[in-house]
């Protein structure tokens, strides 16, 4: 009795350890109050990639060249080529080509001859997610369904999204439709940096206006939990877009977006168990990110480290005694000279900025200087985008002393600025030379002493006697 007893305990505390160890797996033993310390086991999706927005550095990835199913994913690509190929203005008509679809597919809905305004039914396509829309853009743009797709494709490869194909604009299952998580990041981050497309990702409701056919329809997006109701438990304040995407073959997808203190992400979360799972995988994604990268600003950057000069000749009363310090002033204040780095990176940054910039000095460092002169021009050359131009001021105003000599640097500069190549003949001249003439003198003489030097005597002749009275 006590055998089957210990026996059966046994048996119930491996039971125990073998019902625990999916949980544990399926937690990954997440810390949210460590978002830094991510891995695989935390994030539920299949696959997923985090990028940082404005370099498309990869932060994170797991299985992201694994080519899956995107589902209606597949509308970024599609309403980005209506925005860069369309007349946003222009309205477009229905056809019943449009509407022929696969039964359970998504919808906005358009009805055959519907007219719609171009511009409208890109956000009610991205909003709703509706198939209709995706084919009423390929039309409006190509011609045709398979004409569009073939653009798309052609698109995408530009783009370097070589392990994804595309067989039609919304995202419905075909063995022939598949992307990967780093391809949909590159495609995401490509629109993203459209103004108009960042609106439309960032919207979860629109307003379609009164048609031919319709009345106006108010349109809302299942992403509204995620990125503007702030009520669900799904909501993440720092999210700003973009779309999700499902059917029974690809699971639950989303790519999303975020932005806090200036950094931004991308995020793409494929063949997720839920949009519950989907949310919660791109939280963690977009924190880790946070936990991981800063941003500052050339400016930022400068006021760490600042510039000093010494200034020569001040006068003599000069609290600073001849210090002074520039102050940075960007030309252009519309200028985006941000710059997004791992916090590991930064304190280089600081003690290396002049791998950043280039300095020209436009003013010698010689009183008299006054506040908010011009004293260099200093460009930053970002490492997207154009060189951005600044200038260094003076802080404040040095007067020169009262009584000087010129400087080494005055002296040439008045020499290379004189037309005559030959000194004017004046009375300083005459009297400086003089007096190096003497001085040089005086030296030889001197030396000459020193070491023992004595002017000889003339010998004198002996007198011949001139008198017969000599003897």
């Amino acid at each position: 009795m006590r055998r089957f007893v210990s026996l059966l305990l046994i048996i119930t505390a491996l039971c125990a350890v073998l019902f625990c160890m999916p949980a544990q797996a399926t937690s990954g033993g997440y810390d949210s109050s460590h978002p830094e310390n991510l891995n695989d086991v935390d994030i539920n999706a299949t696959a997923a990639i985090l990028i940082e927005a404005n370099t498309g550095m990869v932060v994170y990835e797991k299985n992201a060249d694994a080519p899956m199913g995107p589902a209606s994913t597949t509308k970024i690509l599609t309403v980005y080529l209506g925005l860069l190929l369309g007349d946003l203005e222009s309205t477009v008509t229905t056809t019943p080509s449009v509407l022929q679809l696969d039964e359970g597919s998504s919808v906005i809905p358009l009805a055959v001859g519907e007219e719609v305004n171009f511009r409208d039914l890109l956000y009610a396509t991205m909003i709703k997610s509706g198939n209709d829309g995706a084919n009423l853009i390929a039309e409006t743009i190509s011609g045709s369904i398979p004409a569009f797709v073939n653009l798309m494709n052609q698109y995408a490869s530009s783009l370097g999204c070589i392990n994804s194909h595309f067989a039609n604009p919304s995202g419905l299952p075909n063995n022939e439709h598949y992307a990967t998580a780093r391809d949909l990041a590159t495609i995401a981050r490509e629109a993203m940096q459209d103004e108009n497309f960042r609106d439309i990702a960032g919207k979860t409701s629109y307003t379609l206006p009164k048609d031919n056919i319709y009345r106006a329809r108010s349109l809302s997006s299942i992403m509204a939990d995620f990125v503007t109701n702030s009520e669900s438990s799904a909501y993440y304040e720092y999210a700003t877009g973009i779309k999700t995407g499902h059917t029974e073959a690809a699971g639950y997808c989303f790519v999303g977006s975020a932005e806090k203190n200036g950094v931004t992400f991308i995020s793409v979360v494929l063949h997720g168990s839920s949009y519950a799972t989907c949310w919660r995988d791109t939280r963690r994604l977009m924190e880790y990110g946070f936990s991981q990268y800063v941003s500052t600003s050339v400016s930022e950057l400068y006021a760490m480290s600042p510039k000093f000069l010494e200034i020569s000749k001040y006068a003599l009363d000069d609290p600073g005694l001849g210090k002074l310090e520039l102050i940075l002033n960007k030309l252009d204040s519309s200028s985006d000279d941000r710059i997004i780095t791992l916090n590991t990176r930064l304190d280089y940054l600081v003690s290396n900025f002049n791998d950043l910039v280039s300095i020209e000095y436009v003013h010698d460092p010689v009183a008299p200087i006054d506040a908010g002169e011009v004293i260099a021009n200093l460009t930053y050359y970002p490492e997207v985008g154009e060189p951005i131009e600044y200038q260094l001021l003076a802080s404040r105003s040095i007067p020169r002393r009262q009584i000087d000599v010129p400087s080494l640097d005055e002296i040439y500069f008045e020499t290379q600025n004189d037309l005559n190549p030959f000194p004017r003949l004046t009375a300083e001249i005459v009297v400086g030379f003089s007096a190096f003439v003497a001085l040089i003198a005086f030296i030889v003489i001197g030396i000459k002493r020193l070491l023992g030097f004595r002017s000889k005597k003339p010998r004198r002749r002996p007198i011949k006697p001139m008198s017969r009275y000599y003897r």
